[in-house]
């Protein structure tokens, strides 16, 4: 499998996780050092993510990915690319965002994990 393809499979185990609320997947996913940016220019170390995740600020029913473009550095990787994201917060209605995202991952002890995501809404 190369090595584009293995990124795209975690990139595909980071949303399923997120839509499971699974933080046993997510923490193998996410480096102990990651910074999650979201749209709104929240800025988030995994712990605060975890925490915001629980106190029902990111509540997911879907992510759709429009596009995806992964390039190779030795022991990371990033992708850029465009997704829809059906989100809400506290039991509110969920609404669709339309997001440019890049994704940096980092070769940690042989797994690809993810270090960076940062997210900026796109007009409809």
């Amino acid at each position: 499998m190369s090595d584009t393809q293995i990124i795209a499979d975690r990139e595909a185990e980071l949303y399923r996780a997120m839509l499971a609320f699974d933080y046993n997947a997510l923490d193998a996913i996410l480096s102990d050092e990651v910074s999650y940016i979201h749209s709104t220019a929240v800025v988030e170390t995994k712990s605060e993510y975890f925490a915001g995740m629980r106190r029902g600020l990111y509540e997911y029913g879907a992510i759709d990915i429009r596009s995806a473009n992964t390039r190779m550095f030795d022991s990371v990787a990033m992708t850029t690319g465009v997704m829809d994201m059906l989100v809400g917060a506290n039991g509110s209605a969920k609404g669709t965002i339309h997001l440019q995202h890049v994704l940096v991952w980092r070769l940690e002890a042989g797994t690809w994990r993810l270090l960076l995501r940062q997210a900026t809404r796109m007009p409809a």
